[in-house]
C-alpha cells in the first residue's frame, strides 16, 4: 500500500483561520503588491522551474514582504490576511507551473514567520527501497529542552513507535539544520496524520528554538502496511555553521556577566545586552527572525529578540519561555521569566527604543503581570504559565 502525501509541517498554534471576508481594495492591493515583488525574482523562478527547494527560497521572502506592506493599508484579521496574502500567490504560482501553495502563516513587523511550500507530486513518487526496521543509533530519550541547540542534548530514539519519539526524532535532525532526512516510523500506522500533527504540537512545546528556526518546506510519507518511511525537506532560517558561530558567542556573553549575580539582575543583565546591543530592523544584512543577527550584526525584529533572550537566560540558569502573540493586528514575539516562583512577561523588543537611540533602555515591558501587557498585547493565554498578580517589585 503507498500513500502519497504532502503535509503542512508546521503551522502557528491555533492554525490558520477560515477567511470570512475579503474586501476588492484588500485584494487589489495584495495582488498588485505580489505582482511587483514577483517581477523582481522572474528569471530565478524561471531557472528554478523543477528545484522546489530553490522556489521556496525566493518565494518565501516575498510573502513575508507582501503581509509586512499591506498589513496597515487593509482592515483585515491577521489570519485574515495572511489567507489572502497566500491564495493570490497561490493564484500566481499556479500560472506559471504545476505547483500549489498551501496554507501559509507568516508575520508582520514583529515576524513570526513561517511558510510551507506544497509540491503536486508530478510523474509518480520515487519508490523506496525496501529495508528492515532499523535500529537506530542514540537512547530512548532527548533530554528536555525548551530552546537550546547549543549543546548535545538531542538524540535520536532507537526506535520511533509513538508521535513524541517522532518529535524527538524531528529535533535531532533540526538540530543539526539537516535539510533532507528520512524516519522510519513502526508506530500504528492507521492515521499517520495525526501522528505527525502530534509530533509537531510536541516539538513546538519541548524544543520551540529548532521549532521556530525552520521556515518550512516539504513532507512526504509511504505506509508500507506495518510501517512507515517518512521523508521530510525543511528550509532554515539559519546555518549550521551560524549555530556554531551563536554558541561560541553566547558562551563569551555568559563568562562576561558579573558574578554573584541573583536571577533578577541576570534577566536585566540580559534585557540591557539585547536592547543595547541591537537595532530594529526588518531589512537587515542576515535573517532578522535569528539570533544570529541580533548578535553578529546588531539588528533584527521581535522573533530574534526574544529567541536571543531565551538563550542567553537559559544560560544563566534562569527559567524562560518563548511566548507567540500579536499586538494590535501584528504578530509579535517575546518571553516569560520565572523569577521567586513567579512568571512575568519581558519583551526586549518594546524595551528597545525606536528609532534606535543608543545607550537608551525601556523597562515598560520589564517583568510584568499578565495585568499590565493586556494593556497592549494579546496571547492564548491557556498555552501559558499564568503570572503573578503584580509586575515584579
Amino acid at each position: 500500500m503507498e500513500i502519497i502525501m504532502y503535509i503542512l509541517i508546521m503551522g502557528l498554534s491555533g492554525g490558520v483561520g477560515v477567511l470570512l471576508l475579503r474586501t476588492g481594495r484588500a485584494t487589489r492591493l495584495v495582488r498588485q503588491a505580489l505582482q511587483r515583488e514577483m517581477r523582481t525574482i522572474n528569471d530565478e523562478l524561471k531557472r528554478a522551474e523543477h528545484n522546489p527547494a530553490r522556489q521556496f527560497e525566493l518565494l518565501d521572502p516575498i510573502y513575508r514582504k507582501v503581509v509586512f506592506q499591506v498589513r496597515s493599508k487593509v482592515k483585515m484579521k491577521r489570519t485574515e490576511l495572511e489567507q489572502l496574502v497566500s491564495d493570490e500567490l497561490n493564484q500566481i504560482i499556479k500560472c506559471r507551473r504545476s505547483a500549489v501553495w498551501s496554507s501559509v502563516a507568516v508575520t508582520g513587523r514583529n515576524v513570526l514567520a513561517l511558510i510551507m511550500l506544497v509540491v503536486s507530486a508530478v510523474g509518480g513518487y520515487a519508490t523506496y527501497q525496501e529495508a528492515k526496521i532499523i535500529e537506530w543509533p542514540g537512547s530512548q530519550q532527548v533530554v528536555s529542552s525548551s530552546a537550546t541547540i547549543l549543546d548535545d542534548t538531542f538524540e535520536l530514539p532507537r526506535q520511533i513507535t509513538s508521535s513524541e519519539e517522532l518529535g524527538m526524532a524531528l529535533a535531532y535532525h533540526m538540530s543539526r539544520f539537516d535539510e533532507s532526512f528520512q524516519i522510519r516510523y513502526i508506530g500504528k500506522t492507521n492515521d499517520f496524520d495525526e501522528t505527525m500533527e502530534s509530533a509537531w504540537a510536541w516539538l513546538e512545546a519541548n524544543h520551540i528554538y529548532v521549532f521556530r528556526l525552520s521556515r518550512g518546506g516539504e513532507s512526504q510519507y509511504r505506509d508500507h502496511g506495518g510501517y512507515v518511511d517518512l521523508e521530510v525537506n525543511l528550509a532554515y532560517d539559519m546555518t549550521t555553521e551560524e549555530s556554531h558561530q551563536i554558541a561560541a558567542r553566547v558562551e563569551r556573553i555568559i563568562q562576561e556577566i558579573p558574578i554573584g549575580l541573583n536571577d533578577y539582575e541576570k534577566v536585566k543583565y540580559v534585557n540591557d545586552f539585547v536592547v543595547l546591543n541591537t537595532a530594529y530592523n526588518l531589512d537587515s544584512t542576515a535573517s532578522p527572525y535569528t539570533p544570529y543577527s541580533i548578535l553578529f550584526n546588531g539588528e533584527g525584529v521581535c522573533e530574534g529578540y526574544a529567541l536571543t533572550t531565551l538563550l542567553l537566560l537559559e544560560k544563566t540558569g534562569v527559567e524562560t519561555r518563548y511566548i507567540s502573540g500579536e499586538v494590535g493586528t501584528e504578530l509579535h514575539a517575546w518571553n516569560l521569566v520565572k523569577l521567586d516562583g513567579d512568571w512575568y512577561h519581558l519583551d526586549t523588543t518594546w524595551n528597545d527604543p525606536v528609532p534606535n537611540r543608543p545607550g537608551e533602555v525601556g523597562y515598560d515591558y520589564f517583568l510584568v503581570s499578565d495585568a499590565t501587557l493586556r494593556a497592549d498585547h494579546t496571547w492564548e493565554e491557556g498555552k501559558y504559565p499564568v503570572t503573578a498578580v503584580g509586575d515584579y517589585k
